[in-house]
């Protein structure tokens, strides 16, 4: 079973600006649904922490702190019409790299291991704001999906320049429900599909071989 979507146009492809009601939501929904499903598993963990080594409870309540005024910040900058603070500072892939290592840190923590890991090849340097934009948001949504439904313990992201921008992202989880259920139905999917379409991309998820799900995006790489 695969979902596709074919090369569609859309107005205002920038990723954060110019944002109408609808527009609006579904950056909101991006900022906040990840941000949140990383500090709840963070949360579990220093639940489990805190009557054995308070130590290190204390250690990653202040990490909690600090990735919630990350998301307060990005928050400020969706109303401003600006990209993820992260992404001028560190790039777009060490960017996706921190966020792996803090979601599985959390996931890992509260008692599911975890383990991330993420690949950059070609020169992506050249990619234009906006797709930097839409691959962060488009990584973030599917990790958040992954760890919210697959029971995954292994997963790979994978950002590739071959002329175009490909990505995928694999786990080893329990795959791709059914079309009744979540999250086919969420606002996630429909997020990252219209964030890659709008940049005149294809976006797709199916089963992973054997086992798991793969989301994968191409997006054209001066888009924007």
């Amino acid at each position: 079973m695969r979902r596709d979507e074919a090369v569609t146009t859309g107005t205002d492809p920038t990723g954060d600006s110019g944002l109408d009601g609808a527009r609006l939501r579904r950056e909101l929904h991006d900022v906040i649904g990840p941000a949140l499903t990383g500090m709840a598993f963070g949360l579990r963990a220093a639940r489990n922490l805190v009557g054995r080594d308070a130590e290190s409870a204390a250690r990653l309540l202040g990490q909690l702190e600090d990735e919630l005024h990350g998301a307060l910040s990005d928050l400020r900058r969706i109303t401003d019409g600006g990209p993820p603070g992260v992404l001028a500072k560190v790039g777009l892939v060490e960017a996706i790299r921190r966020h792996a290592v803090a979601l599985s840190g959390h996931v890992s923590d509260s008692g599911t291991p975890l383990r991330i890991d993420v690949q950059a090849r070609g020169n992506l340097t050249v990619l234009t704001l906006p797709v930097k934009v839409a691959t962060y948001r488009v990584v973030c949504e599917a990790l958040s999906n992954m760890v919210r439904h697959s029971r995954a313990r292994t997963c790979h992201v994978l950002l590739r320049n071959e002329g175009e921008l490909n990505l995928e992202v694999v786990d080893d989880g329990i795959g791709v429900p059914g079309r009744d259920a979540d999250p086919w139905c969420g606002v996630g999917l429909r997020s990252m599909r219209a964030r890659v379409t709008e940049l005149g991309g294809r976006w797709s998820i199916e089963p992973g071989v054997p086992v798991g799900t793969r989301v994968s995006a191409t997006i054209p790489l001066g888009t924007g």
